[in-house]
């Protein structure tokens, strides 16, 4: 598995992942006090879903763009996260079905929530992407931008000055010439020390589910569950699988320190695009609290 952004920009993983990331990011607009947050591993930024390399996947197909080409797509998907995706393309939300070619990964999400005071850290540790990210960032102060491993900022960049915050931890999960990623561990211990030093945060923790992982991933799970933190929520966004299927069809999410109601916004729209979305009836979308 490798779940390198430019492969995979715009798919049913994506969607999940920054709807989650949309709506947390709302909550800190209820009180004027600044909030920061920190991309452990940003990407890009901005995808062009007529690259060579989007293209040789199409997953973007499958993806937003089959939601988009609906008739009622402004139905499905939330107004701001369209709104975003608009601003993106330099259009207006009605004419995306025409003019969507630019799909924002979660630093460009991030972006359009913060306010003047508030504040955004972008860490990507591949060189080539780092320069990418910097062409869409560099020159604002409200964005820090870092050619690092992103793991390693729970212990230097928290706790943040502004004392609330979000982090979201997506990693590539690259496998290299081991049977696991290392990706698993390196998140168990970059939470630990983002609990001593800020329990409080909210942290979304993506990770791919595959089938013949699942030992892999049960261990990730109560490694996950393990943690000391009072509050967390799992989900899952499974869209099915043909027969012969070879491409991830599954994800997850740990959320850690909830928003309040973010359960209710997930019950409410991610299943109507789970029907969209769906390539079998064993498609599926599951939610639970875990603690608190």
């Amino acid at each position: 598995m490798n779940y390198h952004h430019i492969y995979h920009a715009g798919n049913f993983a994506d969607i999940f992942k920054h709807l989650i990331l949309c709506w947390c990011l709302e909550k800190f607009h209820e009180k004027p006090a600044p909030f920061f947050a920190l991309d452990t591993h940003a990407g890009i930024a901005k995808y062009d879903l007529f690259n060579e390399k989007s293209l040789r996947t199409f997953e973007s197909d499958e993806g937003i763009k089959k939601i988009i080409q609906q008739p009622n797509f402004s139905e499905i998907l939330p107004e701001r996260y369209l709104t975003i995706l608009a601003k993106i393309n330099r259009c207006e939300v009605s004419e995306l079905p025409q003019q969507m070619k630019i799909y924002g990964g979660s630093p460009m999400i991030i972006k359009d929530y913060l306010r003047a005071r508030d504040r955004g850290i972008f860490a990507e540790l591949n060189r080539e992407d780092y320069v990418q990210l910097r062409r869409h960032f560099a020159g604002n102060p409200k964005f820090t931008l870092t050619n690092e491993d992103g793991f390693h900022l729970l212990r230097s960049k928290l706790p943040p000055l502004e004392k609330r915050g979000l982090i979201i931890i997506d990693p590539a999960f690259e496998k290299d010439q081991s049977k696991i990623s290392a990706d698993y561990a390196k998140i168990i211990s970059a939470l630990q020390e983002g609990y001593k030093r800020f329990a409080h945060g909210v942290y979304l923790v993506w990770y791919p589910i595959i089938k013949s992982d699942s030992e892999v991933l049960k261990k990730f799970r109560q490694d996950m569950i393990n943690l000391k933190f009072d509050k967390m929520m799992h989900a899952t966004f499974d869209i099915g699988s043909k027969n012969g299927e070879t491409k991830m069809t599954a994800c997850g999410m740990f959320i850690i320190n909830a928003a309040w109601q973010l359960d209710e916004k997930m019950q409410r729209c991610l299943p109507t695009i789970l029907q969209t979305l769906k390539k079998d009836d064993s498609a599926e979308f599951t939610i639970e609290t875990i603690r608190g």
